[in-house]
């Protein structure tokens, strides 16, 4: 495990075929991971993205899965393919799932409007699963915050989830047994927070809380639904490679000590982060809800000191 490196992405078990995916922040590390492992189970895919520019990173993700179907089919021996529909470790060849991107930016209010659209217009307004994985990240010291700063965290990171989540419950658009997967931060739970944390923790601490209270809330309208929050170590993503180089050495010798399933500790991936999520939103996971769960290698407890 100390030498892991993900796997290439192939098509997988199709155990998710036939349901809807909505994912915030489809286009890079975690979010990408996210929708690249839901789409290879046979799940269609609503994906956002902040700007138009974009758009073709999500295109390439579209080809992607829909090169995985057809290499998939093409090396299907003739005789399995009247057969393999009914096989737990095949996915039938005509089983690519859709994709479809959205611009949404969630410091706007304005974009809830647009994903809501999709849904309506792409998958007869009915979900099944929903990851809330973008976020607005900025880090002000106490005393330099500026008015953007603040609202937009505030924005980005409740009211647009809260907003959205209100109208996916008011125009009844989760099926039975829907999924909710809000990605947060092991920073939450850091014991010496570093200057600059409070409106990033605290807005990902606000949405641990509205996992707890929509676990309660969304099974009484949609029975067997579950949410669960996933709190994430230190990955390596695009936003950690935007750090300056001493910042992120700074965070590696800080936190890679503290993984515990790896001697030595080991960085994060994002199909370490997917793979959890990936299970959360399975069948298998139907009886669990309202918690946090770490997918960090044991670098922080939930609900403990590490």
């Amino acid at each position: 495990m100390a030498d892991y490196q993900p796997p290439a992405p192939s098509v997988q078990q199709q155990d998710l075929k036939g349901k809807v995916a909505v994912v915030t922040g489809a286009t890079k590390g975690i979010g990408r991971a996210i929708a690249l492992d839901l789409a290879t189970r046979g799940c269609s895919v609503l994906g956002t993205y902040a700007t138009p520019q974009s758009a073709h990173n999500f295109d390439v993700l579209s080809r992607t899965i829909q090169d995985l179907y057809r290499k998939f089919g093409a090396n299907q021996p003739e005789s399995n393919q009247g057969t393999q529909a009914h096989s737990p470790s095949h996915a039938p060849v005509e089983a690519t799932p859709k994709l479809k991107g959205v611009v949404a930016d969630i410091t706007s209010m304005v974009s809830v409007g647009e994903v809501l659209s999709g849904i309506e217009q792409e998958f007869n307004n009915k979900i099944d699963i929903l990851v809330l994985n973008a976020c607005h990240n900025t880090r002000p010291k106490l005393g330099q915050a500026s008015e953007s700063d603040i609202e937009k965290s505030l924005v980005g990171n409740l009211q647009w989830p809260f907003v959205l989540m209100e109208n996916l419950v008011r125009q009844s658009v989760f099926n039975p047994n829907s999924r909710v997967v809000i990605i947060s931060s092991d920073r939450v739970r850091v014991a010496d927070p570093a200057p600059g944390a409070a409106l990033f923790n605290a807005t990902k601490a606000g949405l641990e809380s509205l996992a707890r209270a929509w676990a309660i809330e969304l099974p009484l309208t949609f029975p067997g639904t579950t949410v669960n929050a996933v709190s994430v170590g230190l990955t390596d993503t695009p936003g950690l490679r935007a750090f300056p180089p001493a910042a992120v050495e700074a965070l590696k010798a800080q936190r890679l000590p503290k993984v515990k399933v790896v001697p030595g500790g080991r960085m994060g991936y994002a199909e370490d982060v997917a793979d959890v999520v990936g299970w959360l939103v399975s069948e298998k996971a139907r009886w669990q809800t309202g918690s946090v769960v770490a997918a960090n290698g044991g670098a922080e407890w939930v609900g403990g000191s590490s």
